[in-house]
């Protein structure tokens, strides 16, 4: 393709992925027409149901299942409620979409939620946002060892994680994904960033005394450090006014920037609730931070907190907080923060609440979306999986509201409690879910923002269009190595329509004509290529397998990690549908024993001798089997032919559950040892309907080496 052709399919694919694809701000969101804060607009919307999600704990910590709707005695502004619709949902479990759309839909009596099957189990939609404005370098340092502990130890296979920052900093890797190599990239962006409020001056003035300096009016603290500063810079009794006039001036700019530090966070958390609203089901998400001190008074602290809270709300977020600062000691007790000894005690008394007032943001940020904050504490990765563990489950309520008022953000004043069970604790957010937000006003800049700083804030995270119920997408990516020794990235892009009717045997009905777009980037978000393909999709009605089209795309690669994205868009209509994946191309060292992706494909003949395509939604019947191909490099040889062996499992949940006998990979016939494919088939007749993960070991038995590769599928 040209450059000029190349320069137009991308120029098309990004104004469509703009228009279609919610690319939303995850830094400063810019609103050039919103109002001031005092006149705050509310977005009303009509929906039959308001909802709430609610964990029931025993005494020892533990969720208790299986209550019923009649057990929950539920109160709205202090008047008891009927519950509309009831459910308990596992988090990430099939029903829970289901259950979500049934508790908006469900207009009278207890709604339940479907219980269709669904073999494509989502997984739970975790986030971390990394408050790095509020981080200190040995904090940041804990932030990296805890992630980089719940990559490799807490991850699901099928979990989709973000990681974030409030500054931005971490850029077009701030997405949703499933892939490991690329929440490890995204993680090794996260690097200081200067935030606190420090001034340079002599003698160390904290937010927190500045706070109580200039807000709360503490005399004896401003006497400390007037005589501070007088012994700091030498200055004599009778330019005491001097002094008095610097630590006022001090106080002063030090608050204004730490409001202006404490908004802009915030505003970055706000701007992540509202993207995430789009992704079905409840998310948990990670707030870690050094705490920072609130100015209740004299900023929008209050305000900023409130639409946090109501945007966590909205996009079904429950916020976990974490100190990472971990076992930490008052500032007081560090002789470089004060002004030298100190006979009257002020300093240190003073000081000595200010690391308990810097974790209150915490405490209510997360209490108020019904998590909890894990202070004072050196394991924060205990404080993961704890609340892994107490949100994989709750109870979804919905309930029919009285009144207008009762729609309102922060109007609903919400109570449950367990009848007959004064023993359980019931964990809930303040307000209901999918309260309409009020929005925010945009944020006055006190200093000019250089250009550096607005690429840095309008970094991304990326939510892709779900598939409509007239066209669904589906795409594969591989990699392995051409004949010239470069690397190849391989996607496979597949369209069905697909309508149930009434229940009878698949046929194809029409086609559907459809363009359909692609682009690839680098991790940095650049372009470096693209496709473009119109198709002819064939159109079934009924159960059983879908007519498909699909497009397959090659292009070199330097090693790297890429991202594809396309859109596929029915001709004539402006319905569109997108997919998204990620893949880590690998730098393939000479001499190294390694093996290429997995492509797998589905063959449902008897006698299975046709050419198998790359079947790119991994979805595959039961009464088929599934082949699957991949490309064996550098194997040690000499004077006889390579001695391979390849092993096949299959995992479900982490856990081998078929392990069929190794086999040899024959290699006699073989004049070329540098690439050598491999190709197996697998039965799926004995897998219940469901979502597995395929591994496939091969074993160098010359050098006793081996490399391996894994690839998810589902069987309907």
């Amino acid at each position: 393709m040209s450059c000029i052709a190349m320069r137009k399919v991308l120029t098309l694919i990004l104004s469509v992925v703009l228009a279609h694809l919610s690319f939303v701000a995850i830094g400063q969101e810019k609103k050039p027409d919103q109002k001031p804060a005092d006149q705050d607009e509310v977005v009303r919307v009509n929906i039959e149901l308001v909802q709430t999600d609610v964990m029931v704990f025993d005494k020892d910590g533990r969720f208790v299942e299986g209550l019923k709707p009649d057990q929950f005695e539920f109160y709205v502004d202090g008047k008891p409620q009927t519950v509309a619709f009831f459910e308990e949902v596992v988090t990430g479990g099939s029903r829970e979409r289901a259950a979500w759309k049934g508790a908006r839909g469900s207009k009278s009596g207890t709604g339940t939620a479907s219980t269709t099957s669904d073999t494509s189990e989502r997984g739970r939609t975790i986030l971390f946002f990394v408050n790095d404005r509020h981080l200190a370098p040995a904090s940041l340092a804990t932030t990296h060892k805890t992630i980089k502990y719940f990559i490799e130890r807490f991850m699901g296979p099928n979990d989709e994680v973000a990681i974030t920052s409030a500054s931005g900093q971490i850029g077009f890797l701030q997405q949703f994904t499933s892939n490991r190599a690329v929440l490890s990239a995204a993680l090794d962006r996260l690097k200081f960033v200067p935030g606190r409020v420090n001034d340079g001056q002599n003698p160390p003035m904290s937010e927190y005394a500045a706070l109580l300096i200039s807000e709360q009016h503490d005399r004896q603290l401003f006497d400390y450090f007037v005589d501070a500063t007088m012994r700091a810079n030498g200055f004599p009794e009778s330019q005491r006014a001097i002094a008095v006039a610097l630590v006022t001036q001090r106080s002063t700019a030090i608050v204004r920037d730490s409001d202006i530090l404490m908004k802009t966070s915030l505003q970055s958390l706000v701007n992540l609730m509202r993207t995430i609203a789009r992704v079905p089901g409840r998310k948990l998400v990670f707030f870690i931070s050094d705490g920072f001190v609130p100015n209740f008074k004299g900023s929008e602290f209050t305000t900023m907190l409130s639409y946090a809270t109501e945007a966590a709300a909205t996009g079904g977020a429950v916020i976990y907080s974490l100190d990472a600062r971990g076992l930490a000691n008052s500032s007081a007790l560090d002789a470089g923060n004060g002004g030298g000894f100190d006979p009257t005690g002020v300093f240190v008394s003073r000081m000595s609440n200010e690391l308990t007032f810097s974790q209150e943001p915490l405490v209510a940020i997360a209490s108020d979306t019904g998590g909890r904050a894990f202070l004072n504490t050196n394991s924060l990765t205990d404080g993961i999986g704890r609340a892994l563990d107490e949100t994989s489950r709750y109870y979804l309520l919905a309930w029919r509201p009285t009144s207008e008022s009762q729609r309102l953000p922060n109007s609903t004043k919400i109570k449950v409690t367990i009848a007959g069970r004064p023993d359980l604790k019931v964990k809930l957010r303040r307000g209901y879910l999918g309260m309409p937000l009020r929005k925010i006003a945009e944020q006055k800049k006190t200093t000019p923002e250089s250009e550096s700083e607005q690429l840095a804030s309008d970094d991304h995270l990326a939510v892709v269009a779900e598939n409509t119920e007239d066209l669904q997408t589906a795409l594969s990516l591989g990699y392995k190595r051409t004949s010239g020794g470069n690397m190849e990235l391989a996607a496979a892009v597949q369209l069905t329509a697909q309508e149930l009717g009434d229940g009878g045997p698949a046929k194809t009905v029409g086609t559907l004509a459809t363009l359909l777009l692609g682009a690839v980037f680098d991790s940095r978000g650049k372009a470096v290529g693209s496709f473009r393909q119109r198709l002819e999709v064939p159109k079934t009605r009924g159960i059983g397998p879908a007519g498909s089209a699909t497009l397959n795309y090659r292009t070199e690669l330097a090693p790297g990690i890429y991202q594809v994205r396309t859109v596929a868009r029915e001709r004539g209509s402006t319905r569109l549908s997108g997919s998204m994946d990620w893949i880590e191309i690998p730098n393939i060292k000479p001499g190294t024993f390694s093996i290429s992706s997995l492509y797998v494909g589905e063959i449902t003949d008897a006698g299975g001798t046709g050419q198998v395509g790359v079947q790119a939604s991994r979805r595959f019947a039961r009464n088929s089997r599934m082949r699957f191909t991949t490309y064996i490099y550098n194997a040690a040889h000499s004077n006889a032919p390579p001695d391979l062996a390849a092993q096949v499992k299959i995992l479900r949940g982490g856990q081998s559950i078929l392990t069929p006998p190794e086999v040899r990979v024959k290699t006699e016939k073989l004049t070329n040892f540098d690439n050598i494919p491999y190709a197996g088939e697998f039965p799926l007749s004995s897998l219940p309907a469901g979502r597995y993960v395929m591994e496939v070991t091969i074993t160098d038995r010359t050098t006793k080496t081996s490399a391996a590769q894994q690839v998810s599928f589902s069987v309907y």
